[in-house]
């Protein structure tokens, strides 16, 4: 599956992209820490993720209602962006209780947004905001109308493009990350469509 919009495509993961996995997660790590930098990242054993994501393709009935798609822009393999569940508390809805072929509402749940541009000389771009628009508009066509993201007051770009797309605050938590000595809080931002 690809939706195209503007000039960015959001398509079904191809086993190609494994090597851009691979390199992003066990050597140009740089877009993680600058995202998490709290967070240590796990290198992947390139022969298990290349089993695993072969694993998902070969799983992903056409008809599902897809969780991830990968970005591409000028032909170029950039990064992910993808979906995940939370309750109306906010908190994470097990994945085992997700029912696959249904929306967000349907499982009892609320649609949160991720998205990783692992290629850091597309930030700055405007290609965040086009990707969230493509994805909220996707999501939206199996009636969903609530979105939410989860992010920290430091991550600056993505407050930026928060702001862009008319998300709102709904919850913080005050001093959640400590980052180089400073304390920073964690945000779930909330966007509703009538």
């Amino acid at each position: 599956m690809n939706i195209d919009f503007d000039d960015i495509t959001l398509r079904d993961y191809q086993l190609s992209d494994v090597e851009d996995e691979i390199r992003w997660t066990n050597v140009e790590t740089e877009w993680f820490y600058a995202v998490y930098p709290w967070m240590m990242m796990e290198p992947v054993d390139p022969d298990e993720l290349r089993s695993d994501m072969a694993e998902i393709i070969n799983g992903m009935p056409d008809n599902a209602i897809r969780w991830r798609f990968e970005i591409e822009v000028e032909g170029r393999h950039i990064g992910m962006v993808s979906s995940y569940y939370l309750d109306n508390n906010f908190e994470n809805t097990p994945w085992e209780s997700i029912d696959q072929s249904k929306n967000a509402e349907e499982n009892n749940s609320v649609r949160a947004l991720g998205i990783e541009i692992c290629e850091m000389d597309y930030w700055g771009r405007g290609i965040g905001t086009k990707t969230l628009t493509a994805l909220m508009e996707y999501y939206r066509g199996f009636g969903e109308r609530r979105f939410l993201l989860e992010t920290w007051s430091g991550n600056l770009r993505m407050l930026g493009c928060a702001e862009k797309l008319g998300f709102f605050e709904v919850k913080r938590m005050k001093g959640a990350h400590i980052v180089n000595g400073e304390e920073y809080d964690e945000l779930v931002l909330e966007k509703r469509f009538e």
